[in-house]
């Protein structure tokens, strides 16, 4: 199990394993398991694919469950904070379980197009799980569910919050042009950094 201890031991050589043999103290040696900086070097270069949207839906989620796995609560927050579009996706997927939190026994569902509440929730239940793995069809997919008249209007107007749907909608509706914004912004930084500027040319 990967910790914060032993991601700031990695940090501290520069995740150079030479380094570390040379270096390390015994407490520090005992601290690692064998596979643990090669865990650590494979999850630090899956975040940057990530964030750089240049990975398969399959690779992401592979990596995603496999970072969960083998990290603390602490650490697994470490790495995912490091994706510029983490904590938005977490915030949508807050989003989805306010939503589900609304559905009971006596929820109407007919005009939202679902045949029963049931079904209702598994199709919640699976966005969320998506969002969390930071699907972005997902994601477009619920900004679809929110537009006017679409699954979240007709059953917030058929189940009597109409009022806290427009909130729900323009709080999701900002997040996700925060999310757009973000990416872009990455990737116009990703791009400066592979092809810098030429700052020696002649006026």
């Amino acid at each position: 199990m990967l910790t914060i201890k032993k991601i700031k031991i990695y940090n501290k050589f520069g995740g150079d394993i030479d380094g570390f043999s040379r270096g390390r103290k015994m407490s520090q040696q005992n601290l690692f398991n064998d596979n643990d900086w090669s865990l650590i070097d494979e999850f630090e270069q899956d975040i940057k694919l990530i964030s750089d949207r240049v990975v398969s839906k399959e690779y992401r989620e592979k990596a995603l469950i496999k970072l969960n796995k083998n990290c603390d609560l602490e650490t697994k927050e470490y790495f995912k904070s490091k994706i510029p579009f983490y904590s938005d996706f977490k915030e949508v997927s807050i989003i989805v379980a306010n939503i589900k939190l609304r559905i009971n026994d006596e929820t109407d569902t007919v005009w939202a197009g679902f045949e029963n509440t049931e079904a209702l929730i598994k199709e919640l239940d699976y966005d969320k799980k998506q969002i969390e793995l930071l699907d972005f069809d997902t994601l477009e997919k619920i900004k679809v569910e929110f537009l006017p008249t679409s699954t979240y209007q007709e059953l917030a107007m058929s189940n009597g919050w109409s009022d806290e749907y427009i909130q729900i909608a323009n709080k999701f509706d900002s997040i996700h042009k925060r999310i757009k914004k973000n990416c872009l912004h990455h990737r116009i930084t990703t791009i400066e950094a592979l092809c810098p500027a030429d700052t020696t040319a002649q006026a």
